[in-house]
């Protein structure tokens, strides 16, 4: 496989911007999709909204903050076009910081550099936008929002999932979370029309979530990373992670008898161009 071809493991995405041996890449997109990984809650329940959301799309897509293209493959099937635009310093800054040595891995991952707030984008050229947990990184959304509706055709869609609880992250760009109000106004103020909106996950979930975070930062981690992450101790991580995977499972199952949304990991949106 090159780069330019993401392979899903065990049907879940995979990173493609990475510098580390091929060995050490698979052990983590096996980690990543298991309840080893502290995040693993959230990272489920957004697979689910993006696989609920790819039959959406169509024609030619515009994905911004496409980040390392993980769910190409999943939408490859519903659209004629993927355009992936990626803000520079978000790439070179937070997702890998080696990066500006490896562009050649860029090539076919990342389309055009460009601000979602002034998107190098033609009027109403696109039939589908895509924003996977992105909003929450913009110092001015209602911009990219208007900027999102300004390059959809009529009649097309804007694809939408955004954090609701969730650690800070990708500092310094990290500016807010979304209720379902707000969300909601941010999309109609700008000129979309809201067809769809539910939660990613429930009170147990969000509970799992953050029990695995307190552990995970408080008994695993030896340091803070410049972006809000951090780095496991070597002696306690080991330790820890297993405690970690069996509290998520717990919440998981916990989660299937839950039904109050009011504490979510984040949420879903559907609008379209009026």
């Amino acid at each position: 496989m090159t780069p330019h071809e993401p392979t899903p493991v065990d049907g879940q995405p995979r990173s493609v911007i990475s510098t580390r041996p091929g060995w050490v890449r698979r052990l983590l997109a096996w980690q990543k999709h298991t309840p080893l990984n502290p995040y693993w809650l959230d990272v489920r329940r957004l697979h689910d909204a993006v696989a609920r959301l790819a039959p959406l799309a169509r024609g030619t897509m515009l994905d911004v903050g496409v980040g390392e293209r993980p769910y190409a493959d999943v939408f490859a099937p519903h659209v004629s076009r993927y355009l992936g635009l990626e803000y520079p310093p978000v790439v070179f800054g937070n997702l890998n910081p080696e990066l500006a040595g490896y562009l050649h891995v860029v090539h076919g991952i990342i389309d055009v550099f460009g601000d979602g707030q002034r998107l190098p984008v033609a009027d109403a050229c696109v039939d589908t936008v895509l924003s996977l947990e992105v909003l929450e990184h913009l110092p001015h959304p209602e911009r990219c929002v208007a900027e999102m509706a300004r390059v959809l055709k009529p009649g097309g869609r804007l694809l939408l999932t955004v954090p609701f609880l969730q650690p800070l992250h990708q500092l310094p760009f990290d500016f807010r979370r979304y209720t379902p109000r707000g969300l909601t106004e941010l999309l109609e103020d700008n000129g979309l029309e809201l067809e769809l909106l539910e939660p990613r996950g429930n009170v147990a979930s969000a509970a799992g979530a953050v029990c695995a975070q307190w552990m995970l930062r408080h008994l695993a981690a030896r340091e803070r990373k410049h972006d809000g992450s951090v780095k496991l101790s070597r002696l306690r991580g080991p330790l820890v992670l297993p405690l970690i995977a069996l509290t998520q499972l717990f919440f998981a199952l916990a989660e299937r008898y839950a039904t109050d949304d009011a504490l979510c990991l984040g949420w879903t949106a559907v609008a379209t161009k009026r």
